[in-house]
């Protein structure tokens, strides 16, 4: 239902990871993009209400980055070995994509993570139907030359250019 942009966090640039809360033994670090009100109040599926999934859907709504740091890679992931320049794309598509402040820092949410080990931020631009977290995710395969879909608002039309 929901993808998310996982890098190393040794790949993850220094303008980017220094506006981040990492915790120590981080080794990789998922980016988010989505519903403010749906990250924050429905960290479970069970949690769903529908007007949160109807003001998600069909109005124009805030927007979080939900970053979360592993210390380990899960077997569910999908590689993708891109070069220096297509992770430079990555990077700088990531850090446009949250908002920042008069300073330039990204706006952290003060909203509980669903672990110890994650975090909201603002995030710039509006979710709708037309686009979710798995369009905002395809935009950044394409912004860095990857092949995919033309529009996917949803996970299997991204997984679908993606080798497993």
């Amino acid at each position: 239902m929901h993808l998310d942009i996982v890098l190393p966090v040794e790949n993850v640039q220094p303008e980017l990871l220094n506006n981040l809360e990492i915790l120590p033994g981080t080794k990789y670090v998922s980016f988010g993009w989505g519903d403010r009100e749906f990250y924050i109040n429905t960290p479970e599926w069970k949690d769903l209400t529908l007007k949160t999934a109807f003001k998600a859907l069909f109005m124009k709504s805030e927007t979080a980055m939900h970053v979360t740091c592993y210390s380990t890679r899960y077997s569910s992931w999908r590689k993708i070995n891109i070069c220096t320049s297509q992770l430079d794309l990555l990077n700088k598509y990531i850090e446009k994509s949250f908002s920042k402040n008069e300073n330039g820092s990204f706006k952290k949410i003060a909203a509980r993570g669903y672990y110890e080990s994650d975090f909201f931020y603002e995030a710039g631009g509006s979710f709708s139907l037309f686009k979710t977290c798995n369009v905002w995710v395809n935009k950044a395969l394409k912004v860095t030359g990857i092949q995919t879909s033309v529009w996917s608002p949803f996970d299997f039309g991204v997984l679908y250019h993606i080798p497993e």
